[in-house]
């Protein structure tokens, strides 16, 4: 009997025309119906009464795209005006987040189960299961299926259906993300600064590191002497210059050793990636206070230098932009100085005398020589953010 409850989850055809509706939804980028779609698909597909997914941090969707997901939860359907069975699902889709694997109602805790039991009552459901969805390594949200009979014990260790969910999950999930934080971009200065911050942190930086980048870039920018609107740009463009390592796995960029030529290859796409989410908001950037091309062009070129041995375009010389250049010894000299997953932090001498040997063949010497010369290297440690002269005025483009 339970075999043929089972039995229902395993239809390839089906599915497979379902994931490929899902596909085309997500090439369209429907970000209004896909949410609804997934719902509907992991309902229909598996028999569940009802289904809805919870996410582990509920700030990383956009407000419309979360409530489509949770419209359908038990607690939402059912009336408890003293918040019991909202508790009660909280807690059940909770532990599966916790322990990081598949559980069922009936095989949770004791007094899990004592407060679900009404919660499953009201909603004409007799058990559940609670499905943690994992995208590139850390578990996002879990996928709760509540089912009108009891769930048999075989289907939580059903690799093939655990994957089909997952992929489903992941499919929607990797584009609401990424409308996410193309919305954030969208924001204020404090949104972006906590969205550079959630960045440096995956990518291992110690706390402060966005302020110090952003710092750096600022007093070099002036020394230059951009204007306020392509000073702005430029420390935008340091802030965000890794957005694209979002994209990025974690066991990448916290790799202890050396990267091999598929890993380099993966995290060299991170500039493209980056740049690409900045024109998917740039129109929202305000033209009268920065340039969304000087952004994009610091993100992209970061990593470029002036003997074409950089990435991803491979520029040389002035093909590299303005803007990318000071970004580049902003971004040099920062990650030099910060203990980082592979090394730690090189002493300020080491520091510049690297720098320097870099000046030239690979970085602007003109401003590197700028940069040591004005004591800029120095300002964060000794509070002169600023409070630098600027130079003559010099074309950022």
């Amino acid at each position: 009997m339970a075999w043929g409850f089972l039995d229902r989850f395993v239809r390839p055809k089906w599915l497979l025309d379902r994931i490929l509706l899902v596909a085309e939804r997500v090439a369209e980028r429907d970000e209004e119906e896909l949410p609804s779609l997934l719902i509907d698909t992991l309902r229909e597909h598996f028999g569940a009464q009802h289904a809805c997914i919870h996410f582990a941090d509920p700030c990383m969707l956009r407000t419309s795209a979360r409530e489509a997901m949770v419209a359908a939860c038990p607690a939402a359907l059912a009336i408890a005006p003293d918040g019991a069975t909202g508790d009660a699902e909280a807690r059940f889709w909770q532990f599966a987040l916790a322990h990081g694997k598949v559980v069922t109602a009936s095989t949770t805790p004791a007094a899990i189960q004592d407060q679900l039991r009404p919660l499953l009552q009201a909603v004409g459901a007799r058990d559940g299961i609670a499905i943690p969805l994992i995208y590139r390594g850390t578990v996002y949200a879990v996928v709760n299926l509540y089912f009108k009979r009891t769930v048999p014990s075989k289907l939580a260790t059903a690799e093939n259906v655990m994957r089909s969910i997952r992929l489903l999950g992941n499919l929607v999930y990797s584009v609401l993300q990424q409308e996410y934080y193309a919305s954030a971009l969208q924001e204020g200065e404090d949104v972006v600064l906590a969205l550079a911050q959630a960045i440096a942190t995956r990518d291992g930086y110690a706390a402060g590191h966005v302020q110090r980048v952003d710092t750096l870039a600022s007093e070099l920018g002036r020394a230059v002497g951009l204007s306020h609107a392509e000073q702005i740009a430029v420390c935008k463009g340091a802030m965000l210059r890794d957005i694209g390592k979002l994209y990025v796995p974690d066991y990448l960029l916290q790799k202890p050793g050396p990267l091999d030529a598929a890993e380099r290859a993966c995290v060299r796409e991170h500039p493209i990636t980056g740049a690409n989410m900045l024109l998917d908001a740039g129109s929202s950037m305000a033209p009268s206070r920065e340039s969304p091309a000087l952004v994009v062009s610091a993100i992209r070129s970061h990593h470029e230098r002036l003997d074409g041995s950089g990435y991803p375009d491979g520029l040389t010389g002035s093909d590299v932009p303005a803007p990318a250049r000071i970004v580049a010894i902003v971004d040099v000299y920062a990650a030099l100085t910060a203990d980082r997953p592979y090394r730690a932090a090189l002493p300020q001498p080491r520091a510049v005398q690297v720098l320097q040997e870099m000046a030239g063949p690979g970085l602007d010497a003109e401003l590197v020589s700028l940069f040591l010369s004005r004591g800029i290297h120095t300002a964060v440690a000794s509070g002169l953010s600023g409070q630098l002269e600027p130079a003559a005025p010099r074309a950022a483009s």
